[in-house]
């Protein structure tokens, strides 16, 4: 773009030359109306090229992200928090007030799942919290919806933190809980107030899905994001329409929550809910869309995954597996990164994560991501740059028979064989960061 803005330049600048050796050998001309009509059409030119460059360089330095993962994956928490903190700000307090009703119905839905749960299992309390239980009995059989009893919170609080039923919860793969459970169980107390006004976290937490496709714009920093984020069924007329805006995409962020491997797949007792999530990576890793991008892997519920380990084993759900006996969680999550390699046919660079998105404010993880992201977009650039002067080098001696195309031919390969090889793993996560 740059080298045609040059040569528009330099023809006009060779028309000026040439109308000043036409008017010293003519006698005086005077200006037509074609004559203006000429330089106005030049001025345009000029402004179109200068446009198409200014264009032309911010795609360059945009940083487009493609989301994806299923609904519970905690992709949407991300999506919240990053409008929140990056685009739009904090909602005022008018506008926080109206989600007090989706709170308080998350609660009960969580008191439903603790009493099912305690049904289900039939384990014996402590003495002491057969009374809590009998509150939160009489909790779900009140009418008043818009209210949660100070008897029912402090029930739920000491329920949650009782020894048996940690272990219950630990273990259970059957009772379906709010997808942020001990979110709202620990801050129960202050949301059950009267007076209570949900917090930005207590909205970012609600679970808000919409199908369909959902943008986002902001500044970070030095970066310019523009976020797609990619929910449920997209038709495929919609497809053919839309998705070519996917295309030359920075990095495509999938988010799994791998606590879930313990989940029936397609009703198959013995089949983990993750074959679900390897076959949708599989089929967008894959796309001919991401073959020039990145992937950022987010393994989310870290926590609860290695809690659920012993209790749980992997091995019942991938037979294939062996754990190692010196450090079966650390065997574990290389298991499951390697499955998530193999499908990966494009060979696209992995940058993952073990991360807990629901136990904290994120400010390490998306620190970590912007800095991952320089390091894309500044890797992109080298390929760029080197692939341009190979080029240039290349034309100079197509036969490749000399030196520099030995050199080039050598560099190319260590450069792809890099690129398909690249992987950083790390935990991002309250209790551990590596």
């Amino acid at each position: 773009m740059r080298a045609l803005t040059q040569v528009s330049a330099m023809i006009q600048w060779f028309r000026y030359l040439f109308y000043i050796k036409l008017f010293r050998n003519e006698p005086e001309h005077i200006p037509t109306e074609e004559d203006y009509d000429m330089e106005a059409a030049a001025i345009r030119s000029d402004a179109i090229d200068r446009a198409l460059q200014d264009d032309a360089t911010t795609l360059r330095r945009e940083t487009k992200l493609v989301m994806m993962g299923n609904v519970n994956s905690g992709k949407e928490l991300i999506m919240h928090q990053m409008k929140v903190l990056y685009a739009d700000g904090y909602y005022p307090t008018e506008e926080r007030k109206p989600y007090r009703y989706a709170v308080r119905s998350t609660i009960r839905l969580l008191i439903h799942s603790i009493i099912d749960l305690l049904k289900d299992t039939g384990i014996n309390l402590p003495s002491e919290l057969n009374q809590e239980f009998a509150i939160l009995l009489h909790e779900v059989e009140t009418v008043d919806l818009q209210l949660i009893s100070v008897d029912a919170a402090q029930a739920v609080e000491r329920i949650w933190t009782c020894p048996e039923f940690a272990t219950v919860y630990i273990k259970n793969f059957e009772i379906d809980f709010p997808q942020y459970a001990p979110y709202f169980a620990q801050g129960i107390q202050r949301m059950a107030k009267a007076d209570y006004i949900p917090s930005e976290a207590d909205i970012i937490r609600l679970n808000q899905s919409i199908g369909g496709i959902r943008e986002l714009r902001f500044n970070w920093d030095e970066l310019d994001v523009h976020l797609f984020n990619i929910n449920g069924y997209i038709p495929g007329h919609f497809r053919k329409r839309w998705f070519h805006q996917l295309e030359g995409a920075t990095s495509l962020v999938y988010t799994v929550d791998v606590s879930m491997y313990d989940r029936p797949y397609l009703g198959q007792s013995t089949e983990s809910q993750l074959l679900d999530d390897f076959a949708t990576f599989e089929q967008w890793a894959g796309s001919e869309k991401f073959t020039d991008s990145s992937v950022i892997l987010l393994l989310n519920n870290f926590t609860r995954f290695r809690e659920k380990l012993p209790h749980s084993p992997l091995e019942t759900f991938f037979p294939e597996y062996v754990p190692s006996e010196i450090d079966p969680e650390t065997s574990a999550r290389q298991y499951i990164l390697r499955r998530f390699k193999d499908v990966n046919r494009n060979r696209l660079a992995i940058y993952s994560f073990w991360v807990d998105l629901d136990l904290s404010d994120n400010a390490h993880l998306y620190a970590a991501l912007k800095k991952t992201l320089q390091h894309i977009q500044q890797r992109r650039a080298r390929e760029e740059v080197w692939n341009a002067s190979s080029a240039s080098m290349g034309s100079g001696s197509r036969s490749g028979t000399g030196m520099a195309g030995r050199l080039i031919s050598s560099r190319s390969g260590t450069s792809l064989r890099k690129r398909a090889g690249t992987d950083a793993s790390r935990v991002i996560s309250p209790v551990q960061n590596d």
